[in-house]
């Protein structure tokens, strides 16, 4: 090589050495000036605003860098103590801006998985999920292709919890969004699955590529994918009860009916939520969860009128219906009859001994010195609330009767 062009390359050797410095030396800069504002024992909104639009200037300059990130979460924290409001939109939209100048930034990409996963927000987590197994199918680098199923599988995962909660809510609110949130739990449960098996793999057959992934990262897909698939029988019964629905045109419609009536059983509209109950049984008269909402229903109407007075044989007929339904829905429980999916089978049977419980309690207070069988009831009374205890000890129903019990007897 001549002289003449060894001296071109290395005069441009030196000045992209000096250009990547003078960017790493602005990236300093401003990072400074955004963690003096978070320092500040009360900053002022202006300040942390200010912060935030440095950590934007340094990420133009260091877009694959760690620090901006780190220096937004300081922000972000500042904020919330200082009750800036906007903190969480600035931070959420300086990651964006990393991601787009540096899509395998997995520092980057891990804290904006926290934030959405922080916020519940179930559909920017699954299209962050996508995003990340899109990069993962279009990298051949082991170490790369790893990390970006890493990634995938910490944001599908993280909305799975969130989504479990959507779908018991939805139960006493509206069957469509129960039957969405029921669907959308599912995918995501089995996507997750999907995901660590694929990563699994991925880190068996090249375990440097482990090595390499952030630590972060690495504890953020792990954490998150055992919490959404620490119930293998959920997940199993969520999926079990999706393809259920969609091929059973009766059991569907049964589904439907009981969660209409458990609207109207909430709103207090006794004799709508019984009709929708009876009407969910004669089309699947297996559904144990209409059959618990009727005993439900006839208790609390029961109830109801012995606490308002004058109505005691009315009210005494509802609530030896319901111990009678109650009790039928126990036995449909340990023969092997499942609740629908998102309530635990210990819950729901530790709800059922407790329904029973209150049942017998009414009983024996509209009853007085009617009551037949006194010590007999007394004694299921008892064995009722021990299970109820046992099964569900967090449930409040069993807690107050026993309180109540322990003081005044049966």
């Amino acid at each position: 090589m001549r002289t003449k062009e060894l001296s071109v390359l290395l005069l441009v050797a030196g000045l992209l050495s000096g250009c990547g410095l003078l960017k790493q030396k602005a990236a300093e800069y401003y990072l400074g000036k955004a963690r003096a504002a978070a320092a500040e024992p009360s900053p002022a909104p202006e300040d942390l605003a200010a912060g935030f639009a440095a950590v934007e200037k340094a990420i133009g300059y260091a877009p694959g860098s760690e620090q901006p990130v780190a220096a937004l979460e300081t922000l972000a924290e500042a904020s919330a103590r200082s009750g800036f409001a906007s903190g969480q939109e600035l931070q959420a939209a300086a990651l964006l801006r990393a991601l787009e100048l540096a899509p395998f930034n997995w520092y980057a990409r891990e804290s904006l998985i926290n934030f959405h996963a922080g916020r519940g927000d179930t559909s920017a987590l699954k299209t962050m999920a996508a995003q990340a197994r899109g990069l993962a199918a279009l990298e051949e680098n082991p170490s790369v292709k790893y990390c970006a199923l890493l990634a995938a599988l910490a944001a599908r995962a993280s909305a799975v919890p969130w989504l479990e909660s959507e779908a018991y809510l939805a139960m006493s609110k509206s069957p469509e969004t129960f039957f969405e949130k029921a669907g959308a739990y599912a995918d995501a449960a089995a996507e997750t699955a999907a995901l660590k098996a694929e990563s699994e793999k991925l880190a068996a057959a090249d375990p440097a590529a482990r090595k390499a992934a952030p630590a972060a990262l690495v504890s953020a897909a792990e954490v998150s994918s055992a919490d959404a698939l620490r119930s293998p029988q959920a997940v199993a019964g969520a999926a079990a009860f999706v393809a259920k629905a969609g091929a059973e045109p009766a059991f569907r419609k049964a589904v439907e009916m009981t969660v209409q009536g458990n609207g109207s059983l909430a709103r207090k509209e006794y004799a709508q939520a019984r009709a929708f109950y009876q009407g969910a049984l004669q089309h699947d008269p297996g559904l144990l969860d209409a059959r618990r909402q009727l005993a439900e229903t006839d208790f609390q109407e029961g109830a109801a009128l012995a606490t308002a007075g004058g109505e005691s044989k009315a009210a005494a007929q509802l609530l030896y219906k319901a111990y009678g339904e109650a009790g039928e829905a126990i036995k449909a429980v340990l023969g092997g009859a499942a609740p629908l999916p998102f309530i635990k089978a210990e819950k729901f049977l530790g709800e059922l001994y407790a329904l029973k419980a209150a049942d017998l309690a009414a009983l024996r207070a509209v009853e007085g010195k009617r009551l037949r069988n006194t010590a007999r009831l007394e004694a299921e009374f008892k064995a009722a609330l021990d299970e109820a205890v046992k099964l569900n000890p967090e449930g409040r129903l069993a807690r107050e009767l026993l309180e109540r019990y322990s003081k005044e007897g049966f």
